[in-house]
């Protein structure tokens, strides 16, 4: 028997649900046709493993439809996933029936007509617990469009490349499309001064990474115990955000001239302590939570905004936890595009080096990486799970 889906109730909510199982079905299948007969997936099974939303602020594992490539798509056989906060954010707000999890690294198990190779070792992110199109890393097979991947190099592991591509694009977009710095491929002729506040989260480890392959004078924030690591990442200064002077220590430390300032943390209270850290001849603050001058009493000169690191999908997303309210940004994806090909090489050279990775287990281990991390228990390493444990 095929697997099928309910019928839908008179609510939205079901509605979105059975849209979704109905494109994870792929319907259109027709076992007869030539394109099909030959695909190296027919012989696989229908169904998978995957972390589903309860709707209850929780998920578990539990069967689901295997997902079908559609055009300019490939079919991933998932090894590794990694763990990020948005994962754990999404699943307390999403409704049921949702697959979660955004970073991956694999195998493709079908190229789908597109230049991979079967079996070609692969890593990215994808849109967890998405809507439309239907998405979710957290399982053993996904659907993702073939431009959105990296070809992982020999020598970094499954887990190694799983924790990359989410944090990465995050920085790539805060720093060069937002920001405006100068980027690696043409670095700044002088270091200009940038502040990576949480330089100890995922952000901001790959932050310091790629402002350093900028040319920018890096000025780090952290835990003491991790200034070792920033240091040996790339940054010039560090300092620890727990001293009663770290405010002035920043000032002093780029000779009252900060004009660029990347919180990877965003809460109100830590944007309201950096915008004290910007020079008076003003200057700009990147966040990765909505936040706004008005709210940090940001001074005047001092240019606030945030990010979002989804609209490198380029297309407007329905997640079911949250909506990119600002449309499709193709622009975003083409820029997030040209990282990706610039991303093998910068790996494979170890001018970027990947996030810590800590193994925590199989897909059944993920809710409590999410209790662990929503208790502030994670810090300079990425969780990551086997699927096939």
């Amino acid at each position: 028997l095929k697997p099928s889906c309910p019928p839908a109730k008179n609510s939205e909510t079901s509605k979105l649900d059975l849209q979704h199982c109905r494109a994870s079905l792929n319907f259109a299948q027709d076992p007869t046709t030539p394109s099909k007969q030959h695909s190296p997936v027919t012989a696989m099974a229908e169904t998978m493993r995957a972390l589903v939303t309860q709707g209850d602020k929780t998920a578990k594992v539990q069967e689901v439809p295997r997902p079908q490539p559609g055009p300019g798509e490939i079919l991933i056989k998932v090894s590794v996933v990694a763990q990020n906060p948005t994962d754990w954010k999404s699943t307390a707000s999403a409704p049921a029936g949702r697959t979660v999890g955004c970073d991956f690294a694999g195998t493709i198990a079908d190229p789908n007509g597109t230049s991979f190779k079967q079996g070609q070792r692969v890593a990215g992110w994808v849109h967890g617990v998405s809507v439309d199109p239907p998405r979710g890393a957290f399982a053993e097979y996904l659907v993702t469009e073939s431009t959105l991947v990296f070809p992982v190099p020999d020598k970094i592991t499954d887990s190694e490349a799983a924790v990359v591509s989410l944090a990465f694009a995050t920085s790539v977009q805060a720093l060069f499309q937002r920001l405006g710095l100068p980027e690696p491929e043409s670095p700044a002729k002088e270091p200009v001064p940038v502040l990576i506040n949480g330089a100890t989260g995922s952000v901001g480890l790959y932050a310091i990474q790629l402002a350093k392959k900028a040319g920018l004078y890096v000025i780090a924030t952290g835990g003491k115990n991790n200034h070792e690591l920033l240091k040996s990442l790339g940054a010039d200064v560090t300092i620890d955000y727990r001293d009663a002077d770290w405010i002035d220590q920043v000032r002093k430390a780029a000779n009252d001239n900060l004009q660029y300032v990347f919180d990877t943390i965003s809460e109100v209270e830590t944007t309201k302590a950096v915008v004290k850290t910007v020079s008076q001849k003003g200057g700009h603050v990147m966040c990765i939570l909505p936040r706004k001058a008005d709210e940090v009493g940001a001074p005047e000169g001092v240019k606030v905004e945030s990010t979002l690191a989804y609209t490198v999908f380029g297309r407007k997303l329905t997640y079911g936890a949250f909506d990119n309210i600002d449309g499709a940004k193709p622009e975003d994806k083409k820029f997030w595009e040209k990282y990706l090909k610039l991303l093998p090489k910068w790996l494979e050279d170890g001018s970027i080096k990947p996030n810590p990775p800590k193994e925590f287990g199989g897909l059944k281990d993920i809710p409590k990486g999410f209790d662990l991390q929503a208790k502030g228990g994670v810090s300079a390493e990425k969780l990551v799970y086997r699927t096939a444990q």
